[in-house]
């Protein structure tokens, strides 16, 4: 049987080396969808795949946070070209446990039902084991019963679904992968074998920098739901100074009250080889350099805002790379006058380079962003100039997690825009590099405009 799972991640560093390396025991392959991480979520996925995970990322940094919309994307995109026998929609704290090897289990199910699983829910107690850096050994603590839906009262379910039986009723996911509709005549089976261990709350730093990023990226979103709602509480306990240990221990319940056990999940089930967890380093990252990084992103949408006002209409964005740094005692971007040309000829949404000195200036009045941060930048190819070889930055490029698919050389991109719109694009170059030059005379004055274009002319 072909079992596969599919979570969409938006920063879970703290949490997601366990997650994999736990899961992957019983999934064939997991597919990953990145909401716009700017933690190292990616770095430690890609490290993981260099070691032989079977893992796709896909990149939906530019899409505003919708689980539903995503998940329903990505799970008949799955369908579709991998032809799995079963899915897992699992969230990144959601860790796969039963009465016995959950991959037995799943062998023995049917393919003509969907499933419901309940929770099995962790909370963080003192006698959590920080020093053990896999989540399941170190929260061992969980509520007796189910949580309630708080909805109504029954137990809270999750999903597991076979995927013709699926595409067959045409059903569609809930949000939060809490049960299917569309046909009431869909088989549903509840399972009480199969559980998904929740780990909702792992640490108090995890809480406290996932609340200040989360609602700097809420204030962005045109929708609340109940997540935002004890989001704007969480933040407010921060503001107000409030015991963050006891506030974080409370989250960990999410607002649900019972008896806990100590009972970890058994992980004998799993190869041990792959439960050492690698990569702590870079799942210590600390609270401003996570707020920075999402007040980076930020920025950046603000810029591709003002961006996009200005561009023409008719050619997609695109990204170019930049092919001059000067140094003066300081590193500045020196692009040739091929790529001023290329910005005011194309829709350049911003340069690329592998210079962080650089990155986050303007040149060309683009923005110069890198291969880290370029998801945010909408482009449909990173365009190499032919002022640089081609083949060495194109190797740069994929070796820093750039699509190869992507990556395009000056003249193919030509070739692929075809006769009319290359047309186009040269017709509205006049006017581009006039508009351009009204500007710089507006905020440089004449004499200093016509210094810098002779300047250019002569390089």
């Amino acid at each position: 049987m072909n079992i596969v799972s599919f979570t969409m991640v938006n920063n879970e560093s703290e949490i997601i080396e366990s997650f994999i390396r736990y899961n992957y025991n019983f999934v064939d392959r997991m597919f990953i969808i990145d909401n716009g991480c700017t933690d190292n979520t990616i770095n430690i996925l890609r490290k993981l795949i260099n070691e032989g995970y079977n893992i796709t990322i896909y990149d939906e940094s530019l899409s505003a946070y919708d689980q539903f919309r995503l998940d329903n994307k990505y799970l008949n995109k799955i369908i579709d070209e991998y032809s799995p026998d079963m899915i897992l929609p699992l969230d990144a704290d959601e860790f796969l446990t039963g009465d016995q090897n959950p991959r037995t289990l799943l062998e023995k199910l049917s393919l003509d039902s969907i499933y419901y699983v309940h929770w099995q829910w962790y909370v963080m107690t003192d006698e959590d084991n920080y020093d053990d850096c896999l989540v399941p050994r170190r929260i061992k603590h969980h509520f007796v019963s189910p949580v309630q839906n708080k909805g109504a009262d029954v137990p809270e379910t999750k999903s597991i679904i076979p995927a013709q039986y699926y595409r067959k009723m045409n059903l569609t996911l809930s949000m939060g992968h809490h049960k299917v509709f569309g046909n009431n005549n869909a088989k549903i089976t509840i399972l009480n074998n199969i559980r998904l261990a929740h780990y909702r709350a792992i640490s108090e730093e995890q809480i406290i920098a996932k609340t200040m990023c989360y609602t700097m990226r809420d204030i962005a979103t045109m929708k609340n739901n109940i997540e935002t709602a004890q989001r704007t509480n969480q933040m407010a306990a921060i503001e107000h100074g409030e015991n963050m240990h006891d506030t974080v221990m409370e989250i960990s319940r999410g607002g649900y009250e019972d008896v806990i056990i100590e009972d970890p999940i058994d992980l004998s089930f799993c190869d041990s080889n792959l439960l050492d967890i690698k990569y702590q380093f870079l799942s210590h990252e600390s609270r401003a350099d996570r707020v920075y990084k999402t007040g980076v992103e930020m920025a950046i949408r603000a810029y591709n805002s003002e961006r996009s006002r200005v561009e023409k209409p008719g050619l997609k964005p695109v990204l170019v790379w930049l092919d001059h740094i000067r140094n003066d005692g300081y590193l500045f971007p020196s692009p040739s006058n091929d790529i001023t040309l290329l910005a005011s000829r194309y829709n350049v949404r911003g340069y690329l380079t592998d210079y962080d000195e650089v990155k986050f200036l303007k040149v060309n009045y683009r923005l110069i962003v890198t291969p880290d941060t370029m998801k945010f930048l909408p482009h449909q190819y990173v365009i190499i100039p032919n002022t640089v070889d081609f083949e060495s930055v194109k190797s740069l490029l994929v070796k820093s997690g750039v699509d190869e698919a992507t990556i395009i050389s000056q003249n193919a991109y030509t070739h692929k825009l075809g006769l009319i719109k290359s047309l186009y694009s040269s017709i509205t170059l006049i006017p581009s590099l006039i508009i351009r030059v009204g500007m710089y005379i507006e905020r440089n004055g004449l004499s200093t405009t016509f210094k810098k274009i002779f300047e250019r002319v002569r390089k």
